[in-house]
């Protein structure tokens, strides 16, 4: 028998390895053999194009709206590329192969907010730990995307600047510096934390180490050099944009509050009254009738997504409410001229720039941009999480983990679908079998050779086949087409989707309209089989 105390550090240390390690199998195990899925298939053909012409990353022409256009056009840079195509290379392009090259990024991301728990001396950290990685946030988005590569380099970033708070600060500010360069060859939604970093040394009066801010944005000079010796212009400056609009701000606060299960652990822990305790019991217990009288069918589909956009937002709003007053009560307890100096302040503006900054700029919302905000909300909201007591934190737990598989088991069926009716249109071979339609759908199709349609082509033939799915994003049907459905391809509805982000790929992009997530008790999608009756784009030529 150990004669450790119960709370030895030792012990607990190695229980959350331990913790870790069953959390990582988990996702692992849920994500392993899932189909190529929503934007894997630009990345892998991306990916293809950069192992034959890794001198030139940005000149490859992917179709990825009506007509293959070069990666240039589009928003992001290629260093995930790169990794992506070693991976390939060494291990091929299976979905099990290059799922577990995934899984290390997922693993590293959980070490790093342990680390970041530990760091920052939090008493909960096991429960952060679990929250932070059976949230539908990281389980979903464990695609062949960058999200889960892009979180490490952020998650990376803040524990060296906050371990700067201390002894090491060359080292801190320097490595920081470094993984923010790095998140930002991956993905340009990196670039608020450089105002962070920046804002971090002055208000810590270190001005010597401004200097690290030259490691990120030499990086981003040299690539931008590149750009213009590859392609005559700077890939950062002319990306693509959108403009602001208010929708932005709600379409933000859906998906935050679509993924934020624990909220009821943020209001209980500042607002700790019996009152308070038992409306959460009974709003719980409300949405559990609302699921079960719409699964026996008494509540209609049609406006049900609405209603959870509603709900989404109010719970967006009060997670964010909760985060803006722990910020003042904290710098009012402790001196606003102490507080920002210290490893909250830090993780807090973590917080609000990433937020800030999707909410100014990403051309549409999603749960992947909520999973980089994610760890710091449940990092500086800590201590509101300590006061909520057993029983709400056990709730919100219970509903973070049953939500996270549920919707995790979702997408994997969801994808499966077009894995599973590419397979089944490849019978329709071998001649003038012709395709429309993006996502994973496009991978697959191509894989069994089937001809990926370009608007406008007249290469298609009357008499040719053309197939496509109903519900994703595809290429425009020119004019001169004239298509005649003769088949369908669909599969009953799977209680496995029953709580669905199915509506066009709700959980990868949602807006006031379509809620991230949802009830549904319809199949997942229609795919059309169409004879070609006309092309009067080839009499014209």
């Amino acid at each position: 028998m150990s004669d450790l105390p119960e709370n030895h550090p030792v012990t607990d240390s190695s229980n959350r390895n331990y913790l870790i390690l069953l959390l990582w199998v988990v996702l692992t195990a849920i994500n392993i053999s899932k189909a190529y899925h929503i934007d894997d298939t630009f990345h892998l053909e991306a990916a293809l194009w950069i192992r034959e012409h890794p001198a030139a990353p940005m000149s490859g022409n992917i179709n990825w709206l009506d007509y293959p256009t070069p990666l240039y056009t589009h928003n992001q840079p290629p260093l995930f590329f790169y990794l992506l195509a070693l991976a390939i290379s060494l291990l091929g392009a299976g979905e099990t192969a290059l799922h577990l090259f995934m899984s290390a990024f997922t693993l590293l991301a959980l070490l790093l907010f342990r680390k970041l728990t530990d760091r920052l001396r939090l008493n909960n950290g096991s429960l952060l730990l679990v929250l932070f990685a059976l949230n539908p946030a990281l389980v979903v988005n464990q695609n062949l995307m960058t999200d889960v590569p892009l979180l490490v380099t952020v998650l990376a970033a803040a524990l060296f600047l906050v371990r700067a708070e201390g002894d090491s600060k060359g080292i801190g500010y320097g490595f920081s510096a470094l993984f923010m360069g790095i998140g930002l060859l991956i993905k340009y939604s990196v670039l608020p934390l450089l105002v962070v970093l920046t804002l971090v040394i002055i208000i810590r009066r270190e001005y010597k180490f401004l200097v690290v801010l030259l490691i990120p944005l030499g990086m981003l000079s040299l690539w931008s050099v590149w750009n213009f010796m590859e392609y005559g212009s700077v890939h950062f400056l002319d990306r693509p944009r959108s403009g602001l609009h208010i929708n932005r701000l709600w379409s933000f606060l859906a998906a935050t509050g679509s993924m934020a299960f624990f909220s009821a652990a943020m209001v209980y822990g500042c607002l700790k009254r019996p009152f308070v305790r038992t409306g959460i019991f009974v709003l719980f217990s409300l949405f559990l009738l609302l699921v079960i009288a719409f699964a026996m069918g008494f509540v209609p589909e049609s406006g049900l997504s609405d209603l959870f956009n509603v709900l989404f937002v109010l719970n967006g709003l009060i997670v964010f409410t909760v985060l803006l007053s722990k910020f003042l009560t904290e710098s009012r307890k402790n001196g606003f001229q102490q507080y920002i100096s210290t490893g909250a302040f830090t993780i807090f503006l973590f917080a609000a720039a990433l937020a800030s900054f999707m909410i100014l700029f990403a051309p549409f919302m999603a749960t992947r941009h909520i999973l980089l905000i994610l760890p710091f909300i449940l990092l500086f909201t800590s201590g509101i999480f300590e006061n909520s007591g057993k029983a709400i934190n056990r709730l919100s737990l219970a509903a973070t983990v049953f939500m996270g598989l549920m919707l995790g088991v979702s997408d994997y069926t969801y994808a499966g679908f077009y894995r599973r009716m590419a397979e089944k249109s490849a019978a329709l071979q071998p001649a003038g079998v012709w395709t429309a339609g993006h996502w994973g759908w496009q991978w697959y199709t191509t894989s069994y050779g089937l001809k990926q349609y370009e608007t406008g082509t007249p290469e298609v033939r009357p008499g040719d086949v053309f197939i496509y799915p109903a519900n994703i994003p595809r290429q425009d049907f020119s004019k001169n087409l004239t298509l005649e459905i003769t088949g369908k391809y669909y599969e009953e509805f799977c209680p496995l989707t029953f709580f669905s982000g199915n509506n066009f790929g709700s959980l990868y992009s949602s807006s006031m309209k379509i809620a991230p997530w949802s009830l549904t008790l319809k199949p997942i999608d229609t795919v059309y089989v169409c004879r070609v009756t006309a092309n009067n784009a080839r009499n014209s030529d």
